[in-house]
């Protein structure tokens, strides 16, 4: 299709265009990014048609957008409206009725959105009304926030926008983890809110892992600089290829004491330690980044770790029998395996058991 005549109501009306807004479809992405590389002077004119979008939009994701966008076309049918009416009156102008719809809706929508940026400007953003974009276990997705940052949301993990988001204040909350490319402005930090410390960029890629479950929280840095403020007041700044692991306190029979390499953080709220990133030596992969890639790595990690991660991974229940099970150790590199074959492969370094009770629930035994 040739989009060089499309105003910014027309690419808003474009699926493709829909795609790239929302980062759902990398065909589509890479489409309008070599588009715009290929018309530099289109730039202005595709932001402006994003900006309308995500107004629209309001962070939906792609099921919740297309019932909205159903029901909006039954309310339209339900009065009569068709794509090819006319209005009775108008008989001088003859046009394609299609057209013409598309025009009304355009008007609409060009309407609607001067309507919520006006609204935006005088109505402050409360929680209820802020994106929340989630995933379920066993599921990943990528997406693209308002201001052009590149999140991917591992499995079981939610993320929401704060209140000024919109307006220049970038400061999300974030419980589980995410792999997150910062659009760089000087002006708006970015700020990631946890449980156990808040993450401070100005313009970087890392990782952040803050699973309620799990007895550590992690950052971890790709590029760029970061500055994490933990409650007890520490400030810590990481350089590329560091990580930042915190030590909790919990009293859940699920979190099992650090492991020795650990020995050093104090096991209380605010103990740390700064480790290198952890790389498999076969093929220079990132463990930490590894989920992003859809590639299951784990190494030297206790049983009962390895477990909460398959739960997310695969969206099942795992049930330990024995609980000495927890403290084996395993290093394992697994591409689009399934869990049975998962579970296969590590019985070949250590001697267990396993049973599928039913399609979500996993018992382990010796």
């Amino acid at each position: 299709m040739n989009y060089w005549r499309h105003k910014a109501e027309d690419l808003v009306m474009d699926e493709s265009f829909q795609q790239y807004c929302m980062g759902t479809n990398p065909a589509a992405i890479r489409f309008w990014e070599q588009w715009q590389a290929a018309h530099p002077e289109k730039r202005d004119l595709v932001q402006t048609a994003k900006v309308m979008y995500l107004c629209l939009n309001g962070g939906l994701d792609a099921d919740v957008f297309a019932a909205h966008h159903r029901k909006f076309t039954e309310a339209l049918f339900a009065r009569g409206i068709r794509p090819g009416m006319q209005e009775r009156k108008i008989q001088a102008v003859k046009q394609n009725g299609w057209k013409w719809y598309a025009l009304a809706v355009a008007a609409t929508l060009t309407g609607l959105v001067l309507t919520m940026i006006w609204m935006r400007k005088d109505v402050p953003a409360t929680e209820s009304n802020m994106p929340v974009y989630a995933s379920k276990a066993g599921e990943r997705k990528s997406f693209q926030l308002p201001d052009g940052s590149k999140v991917v949301l591992n499995a079981a993990s939610t993320l929401r926008l704060e209140p000024g988001f919109h307006n220049g204040k970038r400061e999300l909350t974030l419980e589980g983890e995410a792999f997150f490319d910062i659009a760089q402005d000087v002006s708006a930090p970015f700020v990631i809110h946890t449980e156990d410390m808040d993450i401070t960029v100005l313009g970087t890629a890392f990782n952040v892992k803050a699973y309620k479950d799990d007895q550590t929280v992690e950052t971890a840095l790709i590029r760029g600089r970061v500055r994490v403020d933990m409650p007890a007041g520490q400030q810590i700044y990481l350089q590329p290829k560091e990580k930042l692991v915190i030590a909790r306190q919990t009293e859940s029979s699920d979190i099992q004491p650090l492991q020795p390499q650990r020995a050093d953080m104090r096991k209380a709220p605010g103990g740390y330690a700064i480790d290198s990133l952890t790389h498999i030596p076969q093929d220079s992969a990132i463990v930490e980044l590894s989920w992003v890639d859809n590639r299951l790595i784990f190494a030297d990690e206790s049983f009962g770790d390895i477990a909460r991660k398959l739960e997310r991974w695969y969206g099942v229940q795992i049930r330990f029998e024995t609980e000495t099970l927890r403290g084996y150790h395993f290093t394992g590199h697994f591409n689009k395996e399934t869990l049975h074959r998962v579970l296969e492969v590590m019985q070949l370094s250590r001697p267990f058991g396993f049973r599928f009770e039913n399609d979500h629930t996993v018992v382990l035994h010796q």
